[in-house]
């Protein structure tokens, strides 16, 4: 299966946290491709899961590990140490030439912050090509606003905005504790964090600019501070 039919799940090498999590919701993604990227082989391995790609420099697999993707036809992508760009961004370049129907990213929240933030900012390479693209881990989604967002399910779950873009234009929610009607949001600006869904279905409505949107599975449920 490929093309527009297809979902990918990408697996980095930062924190994936609750391994039953993890499984159960790439279980939800049928028809999926799963793509590690270097060091987040070893995720898949502690989760009982082969990856069908493995994309990235190879620093971080021992020969034995890449024996073994090669016996079981695990198609590797190779790139030198030395290069511009994130194994996770090789790995969103390669998934969106694919032409999929979604992209979900595991392991790519926690830990370095720098990578954290590099690895927020590859969403809007998502929007950029059509396709939508998230980051996941057992707490929270998060994802760049395209058009509307519909949430079914979850009222009494907290859901912050973040503009990454200087302004974000015409910007609506509904079945929201704090509405909005066709406002705007800056970058810089603390006025969308911690809103909370009361009404079911509830819905983010955006006219321009990149609004990040993270949405926690839980009600009062987050990472440990």
């Amino acid at each position: 299966m490929q093309g527009r039919d297809q979902n990918i799940v990408i697996v980095s090498g930062g924190r994936l946290g609750d391994l039953d999590f993890f499984r159960k919701k790439t279980a939800q993604a049928g028809g999926r491709l799963l793509i590690a990227c270097d060091g987040g082989a070893r995720h898949l391995t502690a989760a009982e899961m082969t990856p069908d790609v493995v994309i990235g420099d190879m620093d971080s697999l021992h020969p034995g590990q890449l024996a073994d993707f090669e016996g079981q036809g695990v198609k590797m992508i190779q790139h030198p140490t030395s290069k511009d760009f994130t194994d996770t961004a090789l790995a969103l370049d390669y998934a969106l030439g694919l032409k999929p129907k979604k992209i979900d990213i595991w392991g790519a929240q926690g830990g370095r912050l720098d990578h954290t933030l590099a690895n927020i900012h590859l969403l809007i390479r998502g929007k950029e090509a059509g396709i939508p693209v998230r980051l996941v881990d057992e707490y929270a989604e998060v994802r760049i606003a395209v058009d509307e967002i519909r949430f079914v399910d979850a009222v009494g779950c907290l859901v912050s905005l973040i503009a990454l873009s200087p302004v974000v234009e015409d910007v609506t929610l509904e079945g929201f504790e704090y509405a909005l009607t066709h406002e705007c949001l800056t970058m810089g600006e603390s006025r969308g964090i911690s809103n909370v869904m009361t009404s079911s279905p509830a819905f983010i409505r955006v006219g321009a600019g990149n609004l990040m949107v993270i949405r926690y599975w839980q009600q009062d449920v987050f990472p440990e501070v």
